[in-house]
């Protein structure tokens, strides 16, 4: 299709490149025999002899970069069927989706022919090779895997042309997640990972670090399942956008027939071809991943690097501070008619119980004398408010704060705390802190969600056995007054471990001092590999 392509010449855009196709204009030497058509002026004729001669050899020299200089973005998906064969479909895995507090956990990248697969601490040094590669072909990599490769290896060169097939798609009628439309196209994937997205990916990872290999061969295969699926979504776009794009302005039926014959020469690949089957053995140290018989990789679990914090490391740091471990941390509902989960964490027990009212709430905190109060709500509003009526003449300052603001910058989900939803909240954790206050305790803000992401714990509402596991390896003893422990009473006790954090002054303030602080653990003065504990 890039021979058919006239727009990387200066003066000649997609009118005049249809309008060329239309006269049975359809190859840059049909363009150099009649370029009088566009006109007589000498200079412009020798403008388009002279790109067509550079794209010419470049083309001939393989060399893409003339391309991605000249060629607009809009474009290059012409270019994919002349480079196929220097083209690498790419997808990563990560610790979470914030490009600010995660990190790559694998990477896997395919050329058609060969599956390549990076895994953290062992070989990402290797991952070099994407530099031979003229184009990368991804799904939503624009936004989220080249900014995390160039974050953790800055050094690297990315190729020339980036296709990124969520927006590709889009274009031909196909928006939305990429598994929604695999399944549209009759991609269908394996039962033991169909159920895997981006989130799961990183529990998975997580599970691996603990002993479990069969997690980490589902994450392989649920990796290389995406990259190989590419290859296929790009064919199939490629060939609709031909179809929809270029053909029907080809009306020249000698034009058409030639391009049909240059493109149209492979077969897209059927829906349901195979997916490599992976397995995996582990001996000695090493943990060997095979697609059907052949070596992907070797992992050596050892090398790989994790920061790990247990609360007797915590407790440590607050009683050099000449503070007291005991902090309650309190997962505020919007009223008194859904329950309240509270978290009395002394030393390494934590005390945990759903509380009604704001009464019951105050008792349960202040019986237990702690040293600091921990609240998961909005504890204040966007500097300039008075009030929180959406009439009100100040909702002109806005709905957000400068706390919510910085961590959405940082890939954090977060809501605004005077959204409707949030106004009940926000209004009822002012009112508490304040009583709190004024009875002499020291409150701080707390976000549970945004402190299991720093932490690289799951969310509740991603895997809540799995989150009540990692809290529990920090060394926490948990007791409860129900027999079993709520998703309230885990984020109540994720605040009060973020009190902690505070306390030891392990802890970055989010906001400024019109709007108070938000409070959220900083774990990234601690070397990785290393144990705080």
């Amino acid at each position: 299709m890039i021979k058919n392509t006239f727009t990387f010449i200066p003066g000649i855009a997609y009118t005049t490149e249809r309008y060329l196709w239309e006269k049975g204009i359809v190859e840059w030497d049909d363009l150099r025999k009649r370029s009088s058509i566009i006109g007589s002026d000498k200079t412009r004729r020798r403008v388009i002899d002279d790109y067509i001669s550079k794209a010419t050899e470049a083309l001939d020299m393989k060399d893409i970069t003339f391309f991605s200089n000249n060629l607009p973005p809009k474009d290059q998906w012409r270019l994919y069927n002349e480079f196929k064969d220097k083209t690498l479909f790419l997808d990563i895995e990560t610790t979470g989706l914030s490009q600010y507090y995660d990190v790559i956990t694998l990477i896997g990248g395919y050329d058609g022919k060969k599956i390549k697969i990076f895994i953290k601490d062992n070989n990402f040094d290797q991952l070099k090779i994407i530099e031979d590669y003229s184009i990368i072909v991804t799904f939503n990599g624009k936004i989220f895997d080249v900014p995390f490769i160039k974050k953790e290896m800055p050094n690297i060169k990315i190729p020339p042309i980036h296709l990124d097939l969520r927006f590709l798609l889009r274009n031909i009628g196909f928006g939305g997640p990429l598994k929604k439309t695999e399944k549209k196209l009759g991609l269908i994937r394996g039962k033991e990972i169909e159920d895997i997205d981006g989130r799961k990916a990183a529990i998975l990872w997580n599970w691996f670090l603990k002993g479990d290999l069969d997690a980490l061969r589902r994450l392989v295969q649920y990796n290389i399942s995406d990259i190989v699926n590419l290859e296929f979504l790009m064919n199939y776009c490629y060939k609709v956008k031909l179809e929809q794009e270029i053909l029907p302005y080809m009306h020249n039926n000698v034009g058409q027939q030639r391009l049909i014959e240059k493109e149209f020469n492979y077969s897209i690949p059927d829906s349901n071809y195979i997916i490599p089957e992976i397995s995996i053995k582990e001996s000695k140290r090493l943990i060997r991943i095979f697609e059907n018989d052949k070596e992907l990789v070797k992992v050596n679990r050892k090398k790989i690097k994790t920061t790990k914090i247990k609360i007797n490391g915590l407790i440590k740091k607050i009683k050099e501070k000449e503070s007291q471990p005991l902090c309650v941390g309190i997962d505020l509902t919007g009223s008194e008619k859904r329950a309240t989960g509270v978290a009395i964490l002394d030393g390494k027990k934590a005390y945990l119980s759903l509380e009604v009212t704001d009464d019951d709430i105050i008792s349960k905190t202040i019986g237990a004398s702690p040293e600091l109060i921990s609240i998961d709500s909005p504890l204040s509003i966007p500097k300039g408010r008075d009030c929180t009526d959406d009439n009100c003449e100040c909702r002109k300052l806005g709905i957000t704060r400068e706390c919510e603001r910085t961590l959405k910058k940082r890939g954090v989900n977060v809501y605004p705390c005077l959204i409707q939803s949030m106004q009940k909240l926000t209004l009822r954790g002012m009112k508490l802190a304040n009583t709190f206050r004024e009875k002499g305790y020291e409150v701080i803000e707390s976000y549970p969600g945004a402190a299991q992401d720093i932490l690289g714990f799951p969310r509740k509402k991603i895997d809540l056995d799995e989150l009540k596991v990692d809290l529990m390896n920090m060394g926490i003893v948990p007791f409860s007054e129900k027999e079993k422990v709520t998703h309230d009473e885990i984020d109540a006790l994720t605040s009060a471990l973020v009190g902690y954090f505070y306390l030891a002054g392990m802890y970055e303030p989010l906001g400024n001092l019109d709007e108070g602080y938000l409070i959220i653990p900083k774990i990234n003065n601690i070397d990785k590999d290393t144990t705080l504990g």
